[in-house]
């Protein structure tokens, strides 16, 4: 009996044949989950699309809506939060002129800053 066999049984009170793959002697590459993080400036409405590909993709994009007049820039807002609701993004407002778009497996933590400021003790 195996040690693995021993230690189930020892702890289900069952001895069952355990798939082990064995190790192959020779180093692997393990690929590590990577995101992408885009950081955009619209300047017009037909920007969006682009920015909704890639969100579609997979990748968090980072929106500053400094370059774009009011109108613009709900439109482009009301376009990814359509794009968002369906992929079941999250949104997050950074500042007043800038919003976070995640993938859904990604996430995002807020910290709130403390009275007086971020250093403030």
């Amino acid at each position: 009996m195996s040690l693995k066999s021993s230690a189930l049984k020892l702890f289900t009170g069952e001895e069952e044949e355990l798939q082990v793959q064995e190790y192959s002697g020779r180093p692997t590459m393990v690929k590590s989950q990577q995101l992408d993080m885009l950081v955009r400036v619209p300047r017009a409405f037909e920007d969006v699309a682009e920015y909704a590909d890639a969100l579609m993709q997979g990748a968090a994009l980072l929106i500053t809506f400094d370059q774009v007049d009011l109108p613009t820039r709900n439109r482009i807002f009301d376009y990814l939060n359509g794009v968002s609701y369906i992929m079941q993004a999250s949104v997050s407002k950074v500042s007043d002129n800038m919003l976070l778009y995640a993938p859904q497996d990604v996430e995002v933590e807020k910290q709130v800053p403390r009275r007086g400021g971020w250093l403030s003790r």
